[in-house]
C-alpha cells in the first residue's frame, strides 16, 4: 500500500503536470499578430484628422501619402505607404503598399511625410517653395512608435522644420499700385539628419549641415508670404528677407539674435516705405500643429 506521504506526493505532481499542460495550451492558443496587416493612423498635434501647412497645421488633407518603415529583428526592415482618404466627411488611412507585422516581439515604426523622400532620414531643404504645393512638399513631418504588435497603432508625428510667415504692408504713397514680388527667406543650412533615440520611441534631429541658402517663398492671402527653413540661429543685423518692388531690390534684417526651433511657426510684420524697411514680430493665435512662437524679436 502506498503511504499517505506517497499519495500526497503523487497528487502534487499530478497538479503540477495539469498546470503545465494548461499553460502550454494557453500559449499555443494565445493570439499572434505576426503576418497580420498593420492598421495605422497618424496624428499631429493630438489630431488624427495632410497637414494644412498654412492653417493650424494639424489636419491631414485628402490623398496625403505617408511612408512607414518597420524595423525588426536584426535591423531588417520593410517599408509601406498609407494614403489619407476622405469621403462624405469620413476618413480612413488606406494602405497603398501593405505592411505586415514581421515578429511577435517589439517592433519600431518610423513614419514620414512627404512620403517621396528618397533618402530618409536625411532631409534636404526644398529651396523653391514659390507656390502652396511646393511649400507643403517642404514641410517635413515625422514620428516614431516602438512596442509589441497591436491590432491598431497611432503614430504621433510632428513638424520638424521652422515655418516663417511674413505679413507685409507696402506704403501706397511711396509705391502706388505696386506689390512685393520674388520674396525670399534665408535658411542657415540646407540639410539635416535624424537619428533613432537609443531608448527608441522617438526621432532626434542632428546638427544641421550643408550651406546656407535662400528659399523662394510662397505668396498667399493677399499680403503674406511664407517659407519653411531648417532650424538655426540668426544674428542681429543679418539679412533675413529679400524681395522686389518693381525693379528695385530690398532686404530686411534681424533686429536681435534669434534662435529658430523645430516645429515652431514664426510670424513677422514687414513695413516697406521709401525711407525704411522694418521687420517686427506680431502675435498670433496658438496653433495646435505648429508651435506658435510669441517671443520673436
Amino acid at each position: 500500500m502506498k503511504t499517505i506521504k506517497q499519495r500526497i506526493s503523487y497528487a502534487v505532481m499530478g497538479l503540477m503536470a495539469m498546470g503545465f499542460t494548461a499553460c502550454t495550451q494557453n500559449e499555443d492558443m494565445a493570439p499572434t499578430l505576426k503576418g497580420q496587416e498593420i492598421n495605422a493612423t497618424f496624428s499631429v498635434g493630438g489630431m488624427q484628422t495632410r497637414v494644412n501647412t498654412l492653417g493650424d497645421g494639424n489636419n491631414w488633407e485628402n490623398e496625403d501619402l505617408i511612408s512607414v518603415l518597420q524595423i525588426f529583428g536584426d535591423e531588417t526592415t520593410r517599408t509601406g505607404e498609407y494614403k489619407y482618404v476622405e469621403e462624405n466627411g469620413l476618413y480612413h488611412w488606406e494602405p497603398i503598399v501593405r505592411l505586415r507585422w514581421e515578429k511577435v516581439g517589439r517592433c519600431e515604426l518610423i513614419a514620414w511625410y512627404p512620403s517621396d523622400m528618397t533618402n530618409f532620414p536625411i532631409y534636404n531643404l526644398h529651396t523653391d517653395q514659390s507656390d502652396e504645393t511646393q511649400l507643403k512638399a517642404a514641410d517635413l513631418i515625422n514620428g516614431c512608435w516602438y512596442d509589441v504588435p497591436k491590432d491598431y497603432v497611432d503614430i504621433p508625428m510632428k513638424h520638424r522644420m521652422s515655418l516663417v510667415t511674413i505679413v507685409y504692408h507696402v506704403g501706397t504713397a511711396d509705391y502706388p499700385d505696386k506689390d512685393i514680388s520674388e520674396p525670399q527667406v534665408y535658411s542657415k543650412n540646407n540639410s539635416v539628419r535624424f537619428f533613432r533615440a537609443p531608448d527608441h520611441g522617438q526621432l532626434v534631429m542632428g546638427t544641421p549641415s550643408g550651406n546656407p541658402d535662400w528659399v523662394k517663398a510662397c505668396k498667399h492671402d493677399g499680403d503674406m508670404f511664407s517659407a519653411i527653413v531648417i532650424p538655426g540661429s540668426y544674428k542681429t543685423g543679418e539679412i533675413f528677407v529679400k524681395f522686389k518692388i518693381g525693379d528695385q531690390n530690398f532686404h530686411a534684417k534681424m533686429k536681435s539674435n534669434t534662435e529658430f526651433q523645430e516645429g515652431h511657426r514664426y510670424t513677422y510684420k514687414l513695413d516697406v516705405g521709401k525711407d525704411k524697411v522694418e521687420l517686427t514680430r506680431i502675435s498670433i493665435d496658438n496653433m495646435t500643429g505648429w508651435t506658435n512662437e510669441d517671443e520673436l524679436k
